[in-house]
């Protein structure tokens, strides 16, 4: 009878041991507009996708939270030679989220791999030919030739490092349940619903994430992410809608956020169809959009004018200012060009963003004191981007983000033809633009290398193959219980850092 009592006394023990445990598990939950494509860092480019992959797998160095320069990742040390071309890591004492250890024999297959003809980012890596590993910890990388953007670009997602036994071994199957060296790893994903992470038990910072659990809930419409908000079900709301920001400043025990990152929105002009084709034409709808209008009713203040397609951040001019407001200097570069009565056109716009349908309709009514008359087609938005790069559209409403700190990346992307994108689809080419990027990636960091941002934004802003808008804010909202979480100016978050004090 008294062994009976005995064991009862440790069962019930027990259950409210484990209890306790679990009472003590903090799972912080984030309510976000996108669902990842996949989770494999060669194959994606998609907001989901990268800010999903940058908490599960580790880079050999990072942005820091400024945004200017760079930290160590799973690299603690590094040296780059005078001349660029040698590049040499010394790694720290890290695991994988399976308990391997990371090796330099990871990092060069993950490189290789980022610069596979597979990858989607493979030019960003094969300047990078040749490798040395001294020893498990220590890799050297060997350039054939300059290339100043060579480092920067080991901080995107898409050189993240990856386990190469298991990748080896697994193949395309690795993916559906990933191991990687960040602060967490992936239970569960719910496609268009919900990704369950857990802590990674061999991270490398000790005693984080802070948090045992992240869920990410996938919450298209920004309102929706608001109401969990406000009904305790989520305890972050990324991208609330702009128009009930005061109000959740205002509401007790919620407190907001926002940071400007390198982004820039602007309406992709397509130089193929005759009227957008004429540089006057270009230049005079820049003329006719009244941006601080714009910002004030469309952004609700959370934002600043453009003065090009390039986000604000190294190496940009301040004394680049964005074209004035004037409907007069518009109508007349219309007459000059040819088109003293306008012309049509069609504007691609994503239907499943309030903001970008709000500003449509603005930029419809502005157009029309000048005499262009735009139609307004409301596309799902993998629709309005397939259509867009297809080249099959006149106007299209869009935007850009820079994943890294250097300059390099988005000026390839929206202004450099023939490059990965062809000017982001504007099929607008200027030859001396071409020619200082070809420069500046065999420049090192420096005022010479500052001076040529500078001349080919400039020649970006005349030539105008976009019409600039705006620099908008990404806010979020947050129960003040939550401390430590942030938007990075690459606009990715990190949840390390992030504790729940309930």
């Amino acid at each position: 009878m008294k062994t009976r009592l005995n064991f009862r006394a440790l069962l019930l023990a027990s259950t409210l041991s484990l209890a306790a445990l679990s009472a003590e598990a903090e799972t912080l939950r984030v309510a976000m507009g996108y669902d990842p494509v996949s989770l494999d860092p060669i194959a994606t480019s998609d907001n989901g996708s990268i800010w999903t992959q940058l908490l599960i797998y580790d880079t050999l160095v990072r942005p820091d939270a400024t945004g200017t320069k760079l930290e160590p990742g799973l690299a603690e040390s590094w040296t780059v030679s005078d001349d660029g071309l040698t590049i040499r890591f010394k790694l720290r004492d890290a695991k994988f989220s399976d308990g391997t250890p990371v090796t330099a024999e990871d990092v060069q297959f993950s490189i290789a791999r980022a610069a596979s003809e597979e990858s989607g980012w493979g030019r960003f890596y094969r300047p990078i030919t040749r490798f040395e590993i001294p020893n498990p910890r220590e890799i050297v990388m060997h350039l054939t030739e300059p290339f100043t953007p060579a480092f920067n670009n080991l901080a995107l997602f898409a050189a993240a490092i990856l386990p190469k036994a298991a990748l080896e071994a697994k193949g395309a199957a690795f993916f559906d349940a990933p191991v990687g060296s960040g602060p967490f790893v992936l239970k569960k994903w719910t496609r268009g619903a919900s990704l369950e992470l857990v802590k990674n038990p061999y991270y490398w910072q000790a005693g984080k994430p802070a948090v045992d659990e992240a869920v990410l809930e996938v919450v298209t419409e920004p309102s929706a992410r608001v109401i969990k908000l406000e009904a305790g079900e989520v305890d972050v709301a990324l991208d609330p809608p702009l128009n009930q920001l005061a109000a959740l400043k205002a509401e007790p025990g919620i407190t907001t956020g926002s940071v400007t990152p390198y982004r820039a929105d602007f309406v992709q002009l397509n130089t193929r169809y005759a009227p957008l084709g004429n540089e006057k034409v270009r230049q005079a709808l820049n003329y006719a959009i009244d941006k601080t209008a714009l910002i004030k009713g469309v952004l609700y203040g959370e934002g600043t004018p453009a003065a090009s397609a390039m986000p604000v951040m190294a190496y940009a001019d301040p004394a680049l200012t964005p074209y004035p407001y004037d409907p007069a200097k518009a109508k007349a570069l219309l007459a000059e060009a040819g088109y003293p009565e306008g012309f049509e056109a069609e504007m691609l716009v994503d239907s499943g963003i309030a903001t970008q349908r709000n500003t449509a309709i603005a930029l419809q009514a502005m157009l029309a004191q000048v005499g262009v008359k735009v139609k307004i087609q409301m596309l799902e938005s993998g629709t309005q981007w397939e259509t867009t790069k297809a080249g099959g559209y006149q106007m299209s409403l869009s935007y850009t983000t820079s994943d890294t700190i250097d300059p390099d990346q988005i000026i390839g992307f929206v202004a450099v033809n023939p490059e990965r994108a062809n000017a982001y689809h504007t099929e607008w080419k200027n030859e001396r633009l071409n020619a200082l990027y070809t420069q500046e990636r065999k420049t090192v960091n420096g005022p010479e290398r500052g001076a040529m941002f500078r001349e080919m934004i400039q020649i970006l802003h005349d030539g105008a193959p976009f019409l600039f808008l705006y620099h908008p804010a990404t806010v979020w909202a947050e129960k003040d219980y939550v401390k430590g979480f942030s938007v990075l100016p690459t606009s990715n978050f990190r949840l390390e850092d992030v504790t729940i004090a309930k």
